[in-house]
């Protein structure tokens, strides 16, 4: 079981604020967690809300130690406890040094015994060391008292960073990727190394996806597809041929990303992503790519982004003629990267609900959705729409440059711009802006963010 902490990047900033600061001594706060849990695969916890322990409710506050009235943990102990979200402790070693201490073993020990025997439960709880230049150390405590290390500690907003124990500058790159080296770093190689990604639809975009992210080094993904190869879709099917017509897209793709070799593992799921089997992916997942037109997929996935602080980058190509003729009308990308403070795709208007109900009505009550529609009362299938290897795959390759961008930072104005509309045949590219004042109950407000797992999943009716 691995353990594991997802902080939203505002959450971050302000308890390095609070913690880090230049009389050097030792402060806390605490935080409170929403958790997601895959039995014997990985616990996680996700931030909600920060609570600053201030000056005043101290009793001491110096260089190697920190105290304070336990009235203030219970304080938030009793927050946490009707959702039976965990609870984490953070604090600051000035000095620099990078392990818990028999002191703060020794603190800890008995504050977690306190809140297990108040809140009960078997989730577990945290604790949090931030050294001096803001990398961050971490353990999960137990109901039995005893303690494991965090493997991963992922800071998600604007961009996306992750600690975890053997980061090393001292890494050393394989010869596959020595050139990707010399223009980022090995970090950067290191970092993608250990990344899970799921790609949710492998078709046009989300094939190319695949094989950039392998091409890059991505250490695991994981590809979500029910459809089968037709051959109208192998001019822009990346990894297939006229032989593989009939086969499943992912296991096509996945034996493909095999023999190149280069280390990538890959897990398939030939099912719809609304699948207990696919979730359970989505969340032991860093990051997930949006390569489906279905709109009731991309209602899942936007609603996964801000309930697991896990961003998506969803991605979408429109190609449209004139009637009559084939002079082309519009040729339009877009690349929407979601996470808390972003706005999402039901805000932007990158999803129909109408058709998306008709999506979920044709899979769980296809006799239903078939006279419904015989009456007109859902949208049926129209004409396939047009589609060209050339942009499908640029379109893929914007998407996982956002990626490294998030991580690597070598756009930083371009971080800024959660959504990207790409005009091709006008030259012109848009970066629409949050809206203000947005009532949005996924996007515009926090109560969803981090919550993590709860009934019904999502907060919604499958």
């Amino acid at each position: 079981m691995k353990h594991t902490i997802t902080i939203q990047e505002q959450h971050y900033l302000e308890l390095k604020n609070h913690l880090i600061q230049e009389d050097g001594r030792e402060r806390v706060a605490f935080i409170i967690c929403g958790r997601s849990l895959v039995n014997n695969n990985e616990d996680r916890l996700l931030t909600k809300e920060v609570h600053i322990l201030s000056e005043n409710n101290l009793i001491s506050s110096e260089l190697y130690q920190v105290s304070w009235n336990n009235i203030h943990f219970i304080k938030v102990l009793a927050k946490a406890e009707s959702k039976s979200f965990a609870v984490v402790l953070i604090h600051n070693h000035p000095e620099g040094i990078n392990h818990f201490s028999s002191v703060d073993y020794e603190g800890e020990y008995h504050l977690f015994k306190l809140a297990f025997n108040r809140n009960g439960g078997k989730g577990s709880h945290a604790s949090l060391i931030m050294m001096p230049d803001g990398s961050l150390i971490g353990r999960v405590w137990k109901s039995d008292l005893s303690n494991e290390p965090i493997s991963k500690i992922r800071i998600i907003g604007e961009s996306f960073k992750f600690n975890y124990p053997d980061r090393t500058s001292n890494f050393k790159s394989p010869e596959a990727f020595n050139r990707q080296q010399l223009a980022f770093g090995n970090s950067l190689v290191q970092d993608l190394s250990k990344l899970k990604i799921t790609i949710v639809g492998v078709g046009a975009t989300g094939s190319a996806t695949a094989l950039l992210l392998t091409r890059l080094g991505v250490g695991e993904l994981c590809l979500i597809d029910k459809d089968t190869i037709e051959e109208s879709n192998l001019n822009r099917l990346h990894g297939s041929m006229l032989k593989d017509v009939g086969k499943y897209k992912v296991d096509v793709l996945q034996k493909y990303i095999k023999k190149i070799g280069l280390g990538t593992k890959v897990s398939v799921e030939k099912r719809w992503v609304s699948d207990k089997k696919c979730i359970d992916h989505l969340k032991t997942s860093d990051l997930i790519f949006g390569c489906t037109d279905d709109h009731a997929g991309r209602i899942l996935l936007n609603r996964f982004a801000y309930f697991y602080l896990t961003p998506v980058i969803d991605m979408g190509l429109i190609i449209s003629v004139k009637k009559d003729s084939h002079e082309l009308e519009n040729l339009q990308g877009r690349i929407s990267y979601l996470f808390p403070g972003s706005d999402c795709l039901v805000t932007k208007g990158n999803i129909n609900m109408d058709i998306a109900y008709a999506e979920n009505l044709k899979r769980n009550e296809p006799e239903n959705y078939k006279k419904l529609k015989e009456e007109a009362y859902v949208i049926g299938e129209g004409n396939p729409a047009p589609a060209v290897v050339t942009f499908t795959t640029q379109i893929a390759t914007m998407a996982v440059n956002e990626l490294l961008n998030r991580i690597q930072g070598y756009n930083v104005q371009a971080l800024t711009a959660p959504h990207k509309i790409f005009f091709f045949h006008r030259g012109m590219e848009i970066h629409p802006e949050n809206i203000s004042n947005n009532e949005c109950r996924i996007c515009g407000m926090n109560n969803y963010w981090g919550r993590g797992d709860m009934q019904p999943f999502l907060d919604m009716v499958l």
